[in-house]
């Protein structure tokens, strides 16, 4: 697959400042940041009382010490929101850098070297190239996926400068098939984390203290009560974040949901679908309808735990 540069406009940024902006962010997100390592990013969600997800995001220390959040940017207002009413007298704040910052996606071909000048990052690695922080993602198969972050566009950076420019599409394809899903306008409050296979992906520390949501999602993963899963989904018709899916084995009520979607240059479209287990089992599944079109089971490129 050739190399190619996508600017995300959908990606909105937030930064957290100040010496107990950690503290703030451990107490609400479903991460452990309080023993983050140095130069990695890390996934993370908050959620309601109820164990809901209302966002997710990646988190990345900047070269001032502020911390970053990426999040979809229609939910950025209402989450900076929500997280302010939890400052109280800790000595930190909380911005929304849109204005400040510029997100880009880097595809590449795995088998092919790094454009950047710093080469090969590891998965979830982080490095200021300059004015541009560079953060490792995890691969799609076939490709390797870093996403840039500067304070000025990057058409005369460089290391990229000759690259094509491909559209937001190819990235929201590459996320599909490297099996991320992410919470939208559309999907708020529909998913717990590991609906979203997030506990597999390491976005869910199960030994830190609580967070909003703790005692659910933890009784979710301790009790064996998983009963629903992100799969990967093919079809022949336009997918959306949101949309229903049925299962032919029982057509009165609607056995998953739309995560996300993306037009596959190979024609059709390919979409994270979070999915009743017995139902992606029976692998009879229709878009919107028991009688909608087809939905075929693609494949992860990690593996679920087994139900228990």
């Amino acid at each position: 697959m050739p190399s190619s540069l996508i600017e995300l406009p959908d990606a909105g940024i937030m930064l957290a400042h100040g010496p107990q902006a950690v503290d703030l962010l451990h107490a609400q997100l479903t991460q452990e940041l309080r023993d983050w390592p140095e130069a990695t990013a890390r996934m993370a969600a908050l959620c309601t009382p109820q164990g809901r997800m209302l966002a997710d995001f990646l988190l990345w220390r900047e070269a001032d010490g502020a911390i970053a959040l990426l999040l979809d940017v229609e939910l950025l207002e209402p989450t900076l929101k929500r997280l302010r009413m939890f400052i109280l007298r800790l000595k930190c704040t909380l911005d929304d850098a849109r204005g400040q910052r510029r997100v880009y996606g880097l595809l590449e071909d795995a088998d092919a070297a790094c454009v950047l000048p710093g080469g090969e990052l590891p998965v979830w690695g982080t490095r200021a190239e300059g004015a541009v922080t560079a953060i490792r993602l995890p691969d799609a198969p076939g490709q390797r996926r870093t996403l840039l972050v500067a304070a000025q566009a990057l058409d005369a950076w460089e290391p990229v400068a000759g690259l094509p420019r491909a559209t937001q599409d190819a990235w929201r394809l590459a996320e599909v098939r490297a099996g991320i899903g992410h919470i939208g306008p559309a999907t708020v409050q529909q998913f717990v984390p590991q609906m979203l296979n997030y506990e597999v992906l390491g976005a869910v520390d199960f030994h830190k203290g609580c967070y909003p949501g703790q005692e659910i999602v933890a009784r979710t993963q301790y009790r064996g009560s998983i009963k629903r899963r992100t799969f990967v989904v093919q079809g022949e018709q336009a997918m959306r974040a949101g949309d229903e899916v049925f299962s032919a084995a029982d057509p009165g009520q609607p056995c998953g949901l739309l995560v996300g979607a993306a037009p596959s240059p190979e024609g059709g479209w390919e979409g994270l679908a979070e999915l009743k287990l017995e139902a992606a089992a029976q692998d009879a599944l229709h878009l919107g309808a028991a009688t909608g079109p087809r939905l075929r089971l693609g494949s992860l490129p990690y593996e679920l735990p087994t139900a228990g």
